[in-house]
């Protein structure tokens, strides 16, 4: 009874991603820039603060610190706009993960592991942007050679898109539940398998859709920003924007796939 009711599961999962094929690249992308997106509006609202925390953060002048933050604030916006029109993905990928990595030392992050797993999530899923972008360039130069084979080298891809797996799920990581309830011990054993499968590669596209779908309730219950009022709100609003982010990763590899990296690969060679 278990294996039937997890075959339907799975093929129930199947069937949505077939039906949203066409737009999941699309929301993967909006998703996975999100945070970025509302980081530079909370720079550009808050810019005298931003400024003025830059400047004693970093013991610089106030020319520089408003050139860093300028910097910030563009780069995102850039970054986001171009992830999301789909141009010069390779470009706004490594713009942003400079911005991930600038902001680490600036904001010294390597002070809390919270937000060290958090950074590396988002690499991850940058990472995984790129894979995608790859693929999609051998498919364009494949189109043009009418059907020539690519003679291509896939290795390091796979291995990136294995490594976008795993930072991912340090990020889920970060989201467990610290309560000891049946409904949290539930959320938090079943969000374990599944994210366990997405790394391991086994079943990785329905269980990939199934957290996301998870963690996108989970963050509009838990992260409702829109409902807060002071220092409560902007915390509540970067939680919900990160944890959107990886919800995009995890649409990203629904629409990667397990890669050669993965059980599944094995699987089909044994």
């Amino acid at each position: 009874m278990v294996t039937q009711w997890l075959r339907r599961v799975e093929d129930l999962g199947e069937e949505v991603i077939r039906r949203c094929r066409p737009s999941l690249p699309a929301v993967a992308r909006f998703c996975l820039v999100a945070t970025f997106f509302e980081d530079a509006l909370r720079l550009f609202f808050q810019w005298m603060v931003h400024v003025n925390f830059l400047q004693d953060q970093l013991k610089c002048s106030g020319d520089l610190a408003m050139a860093l933050a300028l910097y910030l604030l563009v780069g995102q916006l850039v970054g986001c706009v171009l992830v999301w029109l789909h141009l010069f993905i390779n470009f706004a990928v490594t713009l942003l993960a400079g911005i991930v990595l600038l902001q680490a030392h600036v904001y010294a992050v390597p002070l809390d592991l919270h937000l060290i797993l958090r950074n590396f999530a988002l690499l991850g899923g940058l990472l995984l942007l790129h894979v995608e972008e790859k693929q999609a360039s051998c498919y364009r130069i494949y189109a043009a050679r009418a059907g020539v084979p690519l003679l291509v080298n896939r290795r390091s891809q796979q291995l990136m898109q294995l490594t976008g797996r795993i930072l991912l799920a340090l990020m889920y990581l970060t989201l467990f539940q610290q309560y000891f309830t049946v409904v949290s011990i539930v959320l938090n054993s079943f969000g374990l398998i599944l994210m366990a499968f997405v790394v391991m590669g086994y079943r990785t596209r329905s269980a990939a859709l199934w957290l996301s779908l998870m963690l996108t309730g989970w963050n509009v219950c838990t992260n409702a920003w829109w409902f807060a009022d002071g220092d409560s709100r902007d915390l509540l609003k970067y939680n919900c924007f990160h944890t959107l982010s990886v919800v995009g990763g995890l649409l990203m590899v629904v629409v990667l796939g397990p890669g050669d990296v993965s059980l599944e690969r094995y699987k089909k060679q044994w």
